[in-house]
């Protein structure tokens, strides 16, 4: 039955990820039974379909292990993604940042955000963004001053070298 109900409604996955998600306990036993059940079943298949289907238990797993949104696996890779995809127009800017003589070169690019709330990467090459306000120098939040950085509520986390995701409420 339930086999029926995962092929038969559209996104029946996501629903079982979604609500598994929400308990450890249950999470964990959705866990085992897809793990035990279905990816042997999908795998006997097609080998392919037994490969998402075990990507499918992994997701469920991290779910259930780091639930925090802000410092989930997701989010990391999410943010990883978004350093591959947004690296070159970066890149791009701190050149032209560089040839004007500003220096250090601090740049951002917003990707998402609705009202006062917005979110996107950034490069600093200092390290600074992740500092409080008041403990950033000058030089500093003179080169920001053109970008989302330098506004009150800014929450900025590193991913890889000077690249940093940065969240404004």
């Amino acid at each position: 039955m339930v086999c029926v109900v995962v092929h038969a409604v559209p996104g029946a996955w996501l629903m079982i990820a979604v609500f598994g998600g929400t308990s450890p306990k249950t999470a964990l036993g959705l866990f085992v039974l897809v793990s035990l059940v279905f990816v042997p079943l999908f795998w006997h298949r097609h080998w392919f379909s037994g490969i998402t289907m075990l990507a499918g238990v992994v997701a469920i797993f991290f779910i259930a292990v780091e639930p925090a949104p802000a410092h989930s696996l997701s989010r990391k890779a999410a943010d990883f993604v978004h350093v591959l995809a947004y690296r070159s127009a970066l890149q791009w800017q701190v050149q032209e940042l560089q040839r004007q003589g500003i220096s250090p070169a601090v740049v951002a690019i917003p990707i998402d955000g609705f009202g006062s709330m917005a979110n996107g990467i950034a490069f600093d090459p200092t390290g600074e963004i992740l500092l409080p306000a008041e403990k950033r120098s000058k030089s500093w939040l003179a080169a920001a001053a053109q970008t989302e950085l330098v506004i009150e509520g800014l929450e900025a986390r590193h991913i890889v070298g000077s690249y940093y995701s940065w969240f404004r409420y």
